[in-house]
């Protein structure tokens, strides 16, 4: 298969009347195209997808500083550390074969 453009790709999708009229509108309170606002709506949807990941993994070394944080603070024995570890896992439900 050949394509007009090595760096685009068109891709076609079925809106109900009601969703196709809402991006008509949309386009034409923004002054663009409908091509322009389904553009704009997968850069933001990307947006946030990116954002929310990054947020997750800033949880999760949050989660493993303060962790360590109070470990230390608390004097833990390495062992004490572990089931400390093994505990906080059940309790979250989170780090999942992570290491804190």
């Amino acid at each position: 298969m050949k394509y007009k453009s090595l760096t685009q790709k068109a891709i076609t999708a079925r809106f109900s009347m009601t969703e196709y009229q809402k991006i008509e509108e949309l386009a034409e309170q923004s002054g663009s195209n409908l091509a322009e606002v389904l553009r704009e709506a997968w850069r933001s949807y990307k947006k946030k997808n990116d954002t929310s990941k990054e947020l997750e993994k800033l949880k999760t070394s949050l989660l493993k500083q303060t962790f360590e944080v109070c470990s230390a603070v608390a004097g833990l024995t390495e062992n004490e550390r572990v089931e400390a570890i093994t505990e906080l896992k059940e309790r979250l439900g989170v780090l999942n074969n992570e290491r804190a």
